[in-house]
């Protein structure tokens, strides 16, 4: 059960990415390609989350893990797209979802960053 615990923020996250979606706000500096930012930044962090559940619950090879990432994350944001043709004054685009998708590696790439980070040893301070 506490391997499975590592799934929790990205569930949550992905529950307010939904939540967010479900809105009807029009933003003029969303219209001007920020939305791709936004999708962007949006997804990077879902990657993020979804990769601390994979990587530290599963045993998989890194890439294997990264894999699985990806096609837990791309269906998510082509449900999230889908899901905006059912809200008033939302559309969905074939853009939005290639961002999401950038999002999600660039969310696995940062996580394989920090492990990397944290697994080097100290540096000495010594001279």
């Amino acid at each position: 059960m506490k391997k499975a615990s590592y799934f929790i923020p990205a569930v949550l996250y992905y529950l307010l990415i939904f939540i967010v979606s479900s809105q009807n706000y029009d933003s003029p500096l969303l219209g001007h390609g920020l939305d791709k930012a936004a999708h962007f930044v949006e997804f990077s962090l879902l990657g993020f989350f979804l990769s601390l559940g994979y990587f530290n619950t599963f045993s998989f090879p890194p890439g294997i893990k990264a894999f699985l990432v990806f096609i837990t994350g791309l269906p998510l944001g082509i449900l999230d797209e889908l899901h905006q043709n059912f809200v008033p004054g939302r559309t969905s685009a074939a853009s939005d979802v290639m961002a999401d998708a950038a999002g999600i590696i660039a969310g696995v790439l940062v996580y394989l960053f920090f492990a990397k980070m944290k697994k080097r040893p100290p540096e000495s301070g010594a001279a």
